[in-house]
């Protein structure tokens, strides 16, 4: 569930343009008429669909969120099983214990997916959950298991600081914590100092160094310390690798009329 601000951020890293205003509104209103970004070019479009149909945990990896999963193994559930999840800590105001009951199977449905679909809908429903900035998603569709090619039903929270979980159930229902609720990679430390996980936040901190690296450029030597007379070619040589790496991991190459890089002459002299 990337916000916009988001995506923004994922375009100018991949150093695409602008998206713009959409030509026509959900009630038919005008707003901006298109001479330029994705709908117009391929890869442009590639990178939209990508945004847009990232799995929960790609999304977590990207934007640096707390993952934790929930998956339904065994039997499936008779009606009158129950599924329970129980939410603590993290930005959460108080401990959030959630239930779900199985309703009877619909034909062609498997019913551990029916009933782990009433859970995120209640978890994602839950007022504190909500005010705690979690977010609840089982990314399966309606359509029959058996055309999902989904070996086992799993529900993922996602949460901007580490929070943990439980989960019970009654009758059939056999619960597993596929994961636990932590970091997905990446992570680096910026100037060793502050650690900074996934790629997009990685990213931002890299290019914002580029502008606390002007405090050295006024000092060529200072008693036993010297500077490095091109400190922001090679931090932005580091960017420009997160760069690379970010763009492998979503499957869209980096804007190619705007690859080049400058002159290697300089401060701007890349490593």
């Amino acid at each position: 569930m990337l916000s916009l601000a988001d995506k923004s951020d994922i375009r100018r890293h991949l150093r695409y343009e602008v998206i713009g205003l959409p030509q026509v509104g959900p009630a038919s209103a005008t707003f901006a008429m298109g001479t330029v970004g994705y709908r117009f070019f391929q890869a442009y479009g590639r990178l939209e669909y990508r945004m847009n149909n990232l799995n929960v945990d790609e999304e977590a990896r990207t934007m640096g969120r707390v993952y934790g999963g929930i998956a339904l193994v065994g039997l499936q559930p008779n009606p009158g099983d129950t599924l329970t999840v129980h939410l603590s800590g993290g930005n959460l105001t108080s401990p959030q214990t959630i239930t779900v009951t199985a309703q009877a199977p619909v034909a062609g449905q498997d019913g551990r997916l029916s009933l782990l679909q009433l859970l995120t809908n209640a978890v994602a429903s839950n007022a504190v959950v909500q005010t705690a900035l979690m977010y609840a998603v089982s990314p399966y569709g309606t359509g029959p298991f058996a055309q999902q090619a989904i070996p086992l039903p799993e529900m993922a929270i996602t949460s901007p600081v580490p929070f943990t979980m439980t989960a019970s159930g009654t009758g059939l229902v056999a619960p597993q914590i596929t994961n636990l609720p932590g970091y997905l990679e990446p992570s680096t430390t910026l100037d060793g100092t502050t650690t900074i996980r996934g790629y997009i936040p990685i990213l931002n901190g890299l290019q914002g160094a580029f502008a606390s690296a002007s405090q050295n450029l006024d000092t060529k030597q200072a008693a036993v310390w010297y500077s490095r007379a091109n400190e922001i070619g090679l931090r932005m040589s580091l960017y420009r690798n997160w760069q690379d790496m970010f763009s492998e991991f979503i499957g869209i190459p980096i804007n190619p009329d705007r690859r080049d890089r400058a002159p290697r002459r300089g401060a701007l002299r890349y490593a």
